[in-house]
Order: structure tokens, then sequence, then C-alpha cells
């Protein structure tokens, strides 16, 4: 991978996780009966998720121009979606459908994984450039 093209994936990442994080911020209600319909609806809870979320979707938006949050955001990152598609497969019968849950918690964890391919990416990169 090159330093151009982990460029786009930050910024493809980071439009996601800023663009979810937002809906759930400004319209919980709206994520919640879109996204993330788990369990009873909690307003100010997917709230603090989506503040969360915006927040980690800024951090790699930041990475971009500043190569020394890589590594600790992508790995920051891939600790959180692990965690976050552990909590899925406890909660897979809370979703829509059983397939729903199954399928947001083996999507999480893949998004886990590729987070952490960046981090390792990025600090062979930024090795490669002389940044720490």
């Amino acid at each position: 991978m090159t330093e151009r093209s982990l460029q786009v994936v930050l910024a493809l990442l980071g439009a996601i996780n800023a663009g979810l994080g937002a809906l759930a911020l400004i319209a919980p209600d709206t994520f919640f009966d879109q996204i993330g319909k788990y369990g009873v609806e909690n307003s100010h809870y997917v709230g603090d998720v989506g503040a969360f979320t915006l927040t980690y979707g800024l951090g790699l938006l930041i990475a971009i121009r500043l190569p020394s949050w890589r590594v600790p955001v992508l790995a920051l990152g891939a600790i959180w979606f692990g965690f976050h598609a552990l909590n899925h497969a406890f909660d897979t019968g809370e979703a829509r459908s059983q397939a729903r849950g199954w399928a947001d918690t083996i999507g999480i964890a893949a998004g886990g994984l590729l987070l952490a391919y960046l981090a390792r990416v990025s600090a062979r990169l930024g090795g490669q450039a002389g940044v720490e």
C-alpha cells in the first residue's frame, strides 16, 4: 500500500465513522430505527455512542495530515471494533433478526481486522518515511 492509498482509505473510514457518529448524535432515533436497532431504544446512549464515533472519525481524518497519529488511532480503533464485535456476539438475538445480528457481528469484527492491518501498514510506511 502506498502513502497516497493509505490517505484515501483513512479519508473513507474517517468520513464513514464521522457521518455515522454525527447521525447518532444529532438524530439518535433515526440512527436507532435505521442502523442500530438492538434491544430497547435509549436516545441518550445512542447519542453518547454517536459522540464517540464522531470523535473517532475525526481522529482518522486528522491522521491523514498527522502521520504520527495513524498507528495509535488505527490500533485503538482495532481494539474498539474487537470489543464492539464481542458485544454484538452476545446480543445477536436482540437484532432485527438472528441473521442481521450475526452479519453485524462479523462485519464489525472484519472492520477491526482491517484497522489492525492498516495500523501495521501505517507503521511500515511511517518507518520508511522516517516518521515516528
